[in-house]
C-alpha cells in the first residue's frame, strides 16, 4: 500500500473541507452584514416584534395554545376553500350535481372478473 500517496490525499481532502467551511462562513458574515444593512426596521422595532413572536408561546397555557393553533389552520383552510369555489353566485349546488355512474354496479363486475 503506498502511504505517502493515502497521506497526501488526506491531507488534500482535509485543506478543500476547511476552505468550503470558511467560504460558508464568510457568505454568512457577508449575508448578515446584508440583512442590517436593509433591514425595514430599526433594531429596537425589530427586536420588540422577535420578542412578541417568542413570548407566543408563553400566552396560552396546557391545550389552548394547541386549540387557537388548530382554529387558525381551519379558519386558513376554509378561506382557501372559499377563494377556490369562486364567487358564490356562480358556484354549483353540490346537493344537485348529478353523476352518471351513480346507482349502477359496474364496479362490482370490475373487481369480480
Amino acid at each position: 500500500m503506498n502511504y505517502k500517496k493515502f497521506i497526501r490525499n488526506a491531507v488534500k481532502s482535509r485543506q478543500e473541507t476547511s476552505l468550503a467551511a470558511f467560504a460558508l462562513l464568510a457568505g454568512l458574515a457577508a449575508g448578515a452584514a446584508i440583512a442590517v444593512l436593509f433591514a425595514p426596521r430599526s433594531g429596537r422595532e425589530s427586536r420588540k416584534l422577535l420578542t412578541e413572536k417568542l413570548n407566543f408561546t408563553q400566552q396560552y397555557e396546557g391545550n389552548e395554545l394547541e386549540e387557537h393553533l388548530i382554529e387558525d389552520i381551519r379558519k386558513t383552510a376554509r378561506n382557501h376553500a372559499e377563494h377556490l369555489q369562486g364567487p358564490t353566485n356562480k358556484r354549483k349546488d353540490p346537493t344537485q350535481i348529478k353523476v352518471p355512474s351513480a346507482g349502477t354496479t359496474a364496479w362490482k363486475k370490475a373487481i369480480v372478473e
